[in-house]
């Protein structure tokens, strides 16, 4: 059962009031939305994702934002960059721990991680692997590749998984190639900028941005763009409000990851608009 990361840090900051628009961008299993309804009835909640198979109102990329709100102001806006419990199960090669397809097409559009693989060039490949997987052997990864597609093409996520290869330790060898793979075919960071970007313009004065990150690049943007417009006096950080802390990111805590294992990575960032 999917639990929702930072749920109740997230109702918290975003301090959501009566009569105000509430936006969750990235829908997933709907748990932050569903707990907003049951706790605050008098908030209009909006849901969007780019998954058709998930249950939002609306179906589309957050980088769309002001196509799909078509001229709604909201007071709050959620960014959760992480994936639902279903999303890991219905959508095909976001896990290597499963023999399936090498999709991981969030939209179920476009050019699947098994096309990238038998088509890009070796520079490429490396390129994404180490730009979107921070991964120290990508060289030897994409040359490993390249290799192999000449004689069997890849299809399944075992395919990928033997090519990487590597010695297990606390975080699977494969870990970093899958994640930089999936960033690449869903043009996730490029995604996150123009969200980000047209979602605080959306936005109403006084309205908050929320985001929960998962790696280092997500949280690299989100940090730089609420930094950028802290800067120019458009905003302010309210992650922690105590003096000499609001720039720090709220973390999960112990009891929430033991919980809940996978939200040990998280990290919850909020930004408001001032007028």
């Amino acid at each position: 059962m999917h639990k929702s990361v930072l749920l109740q840090e997230v109702i918290e900051k975003l301090d959501l009031r009566e009569g105000e628009i509430f936006v969750d961008a990235t829908y997933g299993a709907g748990g932050h939305t569903q707990e907003i309804e049951k706790r605050l009835p008098e908030v209009r909640t909006i849901s969007i994702d780019q998954d058709p198979e998930a249950k939002a109102k609306f179906t589309g990329n957050f980088r769309d934002l002001d196509k799909i709100l078509e001229g709604i102001k909201p007071d709050a806006i959620l960014f959760d960059l992480g994936f639902s419990s279903d999303q890991l199960v219905s959508i095909p090669g976001l896990s290597f721990q499963r023999d399936e397809l090498l999709d991981m097409r969030l939209s179920r559009k476009g050019p699947t991680a098994a096309d990238i693989l038998n088509s890009y060039d070796e520079h490429a490949i490396e390129l994404i692997i180490r730009g979107f997987g921070e991964e120290r052997y990508s060289r030897a990864i994409a040359r490993r590749i390249v290799e192999r597609r000449k004689t069997k093409p890849f299809k399944r996520t075992p395919d990928l998984v033997e090519v990487v290869g590597g010695k297990r330790g606390r975080i699977h060898p494969a870990t970093r190639t899958f994640q930089a793979i999936r960033i690449a075919v869903n043009d996730e960071l490029t995604a996150l900028e123009e969200g980000l970007a047209k979602g605080f313009e959306i936005l109403k004065p006084e309205g908050r941005i929320a985001v929960i990150s998962f790696h280092s690049l997500e949280d690299r943007i989100v940090k730089n763009f609420f930094r950028e417009r802290t800067k120019e006096g458009r905003a302010e950080l309210i992650n922690n409000l105590p003096a000499g802390k609001a720039g720090k990111p709220i973390i999960p805590t112990e009891e929430e990851i033991i919980s809940n294992p996978r939200s040990r990575s998280a990290k919850l960032r909020i930004c408001r608009k001032l007028k």
